[in-house]
């Protein structure tokens, strides 16, 4: 069994050492954790959008979509952090396995329930199996994401996180046209069958990882309290400066990116007059420019820019490209310009990913560079308790919000609230955000 990686050692001439993914991409574990994410991000897409097109089907009713979507992330917020501390304690190789075997599993029942007597032709039971799909994929993220630092040199962790966040992005500008390709064509049960065969293909890629992802620290350490390990992990983030910022980072990044995800159907067809389906038009310019970020950030291992002024200008400038594509296409349509509305926000679009990338890639990597291997998963299972409770109001209210007060209005609202955000953090709290340029020890 190959051996790990040693964090912090001497930078190797090898050809898994290089820099950028190519390098990465040559480790071969690393690559078949990432041909999972892969796998399971394009299961989960595929699974998401064809229940919220059924269960809209089913119900009639927008109410029976924000059901659903809250029974996808309340287990994110229930579950996460002592999904982490149960990722600590066990071999995270079998969790992921495990994991993604029972919700390939679960996705079979969607279409067995639509043959079923007292339960076909209802939205309900849809509800609860998209309930325990999300409860046992908590298992999954924390494991997933503290798995990445034990396949790469340490010097490699930013590279590794921007193509796991690429893939990430990837997945939903790839995953919601092939879902809605495959309802048109084949009908809407059969993007089910396809995402549970994702599911198996990335269980396979898990099955032939050979490092071992325990803590070897913890591997004969006796079991304690979860409670107690919680609050340790939650004392290990509140008490690391570095932490905290970044964790302010990734939760501002991912809400704007729900919050333009829910917002994006009534932004083609409000602002831009193009049918909800069409969302891909501005999501494909903005996955390009999430892609340049990550290739440019991947690629800056040895001379990487400071990221204190880097996270002061990418919320500046992510908050004015939002603000621009809430104001930008409306004014050009008022005008009579309307041939320019939907160029100039794919323009938009594309500056606006480019800036996200900047902003949530090196949050990641904070994250992952600043814990050890015995407590990141419980660490990362608070942070994404955290994020997930701050996204999971946006999820349900940004479309009532952009039905009451129109989306451009919501759109320019959240840029403009970015972007002072990210003024005043750099104006106020200038000398706090060099604490994210103090290399981390090991390095």
């Amino acid at each position: 069994m190959p051996a790990a990686p040693e964090p912090g050692g001497p930078v190797a001439t090898r050809p898994e050492d290089a820099e950028g993914f190519v390098g990465v991409l040559r480790r071969a574990d690393f690559r078949m954790l990432w041909a999972a994410q892969v796998s399971s991000q394009l299961a989960d897409k595929f699974l998401m959008f064809t229940l919220l097109v059924l269960v809209y089907t089913l119900t009639g009713r927008s109410t029976g979509s924000s059901l659903l979507m809250v029974a996808y992330t309340l287990p994110s917020v229930l579950l996460s952090a002592p999904a982490g501390v149960y990722a600590d304690r066990h071999d995270k190789r079998t969790l992921l396995l495990g994991t993604n075997v029972l919700r390939g599993g679960l996705i079979l029942l969607i279409p067995l329930s639509q043959h079923l007597p007292y339960v076909q032709n209802r939205a309900w039971p849809l509800i609860v199996i998209t309930l325990l799909f999300s409860a046992v994929g908590q298992v999954f993220a924390p494991a997933e994401a503290a798995s990445l630092p034990f396949l790469v040199r340490r010097e490699q962790i930013m590279t590794a996180t921007s193509l796991f966040m690429t893939t990430a992005i990837l997945s939903l500008v790839v995953g919601v046209p092939l879902a809605t390709i495959c309802v048109r064509v084949i009908g809407q049960t059969a993007p089910f069958y396809v995402a549970t065969g994702l599911f198996a293909a990335a269980s396979l890629c898990i099955w032939r990882v050979n490092t071992s992802l325990r803590a070897a620290a913890r591997a004969h350490v006796p079991q304690r309290h979860v409670v107690r390990e919680l609050q340790e992990g939650l004392m290990i983030l509140g008490g690391h400066p570095a932490l905290r910022i970044a964790l302010g980072q990734l939760t501002i990044a991912l809400i704007v990116v729900f919050s333009v995800f829910a917002l994006g159907p009534a932004y083609m067809s409000q602002l831009l007059g193009h049918p909800p389906t069409d969302t891909y038009l501005v999501l494909i310019p903005l996955t390009a420019g999430l892609v340049g970020a990550a290739l440019l950030l991947g690629r800056a291992t040895h001379r990487r820019p400071s990221r204190s002024r880097l996270a002061t200008w990418s919320t500046v400038s992510t908050g004015a490209f939002l603000l621009a594509l809430g104001l930008l296409p409306g004014a050009l349509r008022q005008s009579g310009a309307h041939l320019f509305a939907t160029p100039s926000a794919m323009v938009l679009a594309a500056g606006f990913g480019w800036s996200l990338g900047a902003l949530l890639i090196p949050a990641f990597t904070v994250l992952q560079e600043r814990t050890d291997e015995a407590t990141r998963g419980r660490i990362f299972g608070g942070i994404f308790t955290v994020i997930n409770a701050a996204v999971a109001a946006p999820l349900v209210l940004a479309g009532g919000l952009a039905d009451g007060f129109g989306v451009a209005r919501v759109v320019s609202v959240l840029g403009g609230a970015l972007l002072l955000t990210g003024a005043v953090a750099g104006l106020l709290f200038r000398d706090r955000l060099r604490v994210l340029d103090v290399a981390p020890r090991g390095c």
